[in-house]
């Protein structure tokens, strides 16, 4: 079974992201990984499904360290 969903953390909060085309083979390279920086070719690949943001930034960080944890 292949790749469905991706979560993606960011500063804000986490996004949900269906993912429509994704080839198994090459997706640990360099070319591929730079794809998520390009929002036009990412949008290509996934659909966002759904986002949740922080409350604050005391919300931000207790997320961040247990993520790390």
């Amino acid at each position: 079974m292949g790749l469905t969903h991706v979560l993606y953390e960011s500063a804000s909060g986490y996004g949900l992201f269906e993912v429509d085309q994704a080839e198994k083979v090459g997706t640990k390279l360099a070319e591929v990984q730079a794809t998520i920086s390009d929002l036009a070719k990412f949008g290509k690949y996934v659909k966002a499904k759904s986002f949740a943001p922080f409350k604050n930034a005391a919300d931000a960080l207790e997320n961040i360290n247990d993520v790390s944890e």
